[in-house]
């Protein structure tokens, strides 16, 4: 199971595309802050990432 994909504004339906049918389920999808986004590159491509698609967290975060 991936944890996230990353995208630019281009790829960012793809990336919400292949995580759906990969995964089988809505992943978590988040506009990422700019220093966070300033070493990042979009999965598709060479340009630096925009949006964080996928599940960021295990699933031991909830778990008590």
């Amino acid at each position: 199971m991936r944890s996230v994909i990353y995208s630019c504004e281009e790829h960012v339906e793809e990336a919400l595309d292949d995580w759906v049918y990969g995964e089988g389920t809505f992943p978590e999808f988040e506009k990422l802050e700019d220093i966070a986004s300033m070493c990042i590159t979009c999965g598709y491509c060479k340009n630096r990432a925009i949006y964080m698609v996928g599940n960021e967290c295990s699933d031991t975060k909830y778990r008590k």
